[in-house]
């Protein structure tokens, strides 16, 4: 009974072999990996509009370099404790839509036609809020400059200061 039991698997298994779905690694960010998959879906919405393979295969190189940004930032706002709740999605979906001077309903609706539907979205949102509470907890405080304009311009340099540092810390593999 075994042994018939033994082939009926082996058989099962190559029969369905076809079926099998297999995800490339193409980095590792401590222990945390990153697929090809993963890569082509955040990398979707520019790839849809792409023209050329040299813009294809730059739509996947920043895609692969915001995803290890946001697992190395992952890591560290976990380890801070810093969260985002559903209600500040909500109020920066809100946000983003009076800007837009669209509905909520509407700005859905435009992110779909560019690729990201409402959860994807709210996610983008989440990790941005994320990044974005994190820098400001970060940030050299004393360096923040006064006048109102030059602040983005100074965040953003904070944020790459922070990435690095992230990086020096953390055991990144990217494969070929």
């Amino acid at each position: 009974m075994r042994l018939t039991l033994g082939w009926l698997c082996l058989a099962s298994t190559l029969v369905h072999a076809d079926w099998l779905l297999v995800d490339k690694v193409v980095a590792v960010v401590d222990l945390h990996a990153i697929t090809r998959s993963d890569v082509q879906e955040r990398a979707g919405p520019v790839l849809n509009v792409a023209k050329t393979d040299a813009q294809r295969v730059q739509a996947r190189r920043e895609a692969l370099t915001e995803l290890i940004e946001e697992a190395l930032i992952a890591k560290e706002t976990e380890r801070l404790r810093i969260e985002v709740g559903a209600e500040e999605v909500d109020k920066a979906l809100t946000e983003v839509a009076k800007q837009n001077q669209l509905t909520v309903a509407e700005l859905i609706v435009e992110t779909k036609r560019q690729g990201l539907d409402g959860d994807k979205y709210k996610d983008l949102l989440r990790r941005k809020i994320l990044d974005y509470k994190w820098v400001s907890l970060r940030a050299h405080r004393a360096a923040l400059p006064a006048a109102e304009a030059e602040r983005g311009a100074f965040m953003a340099s904070e944020r790459a200061r922070l990435i690095n540092e992230l990086k020096d810390r953390a055991l990144i593999e990217v494969k070929p």
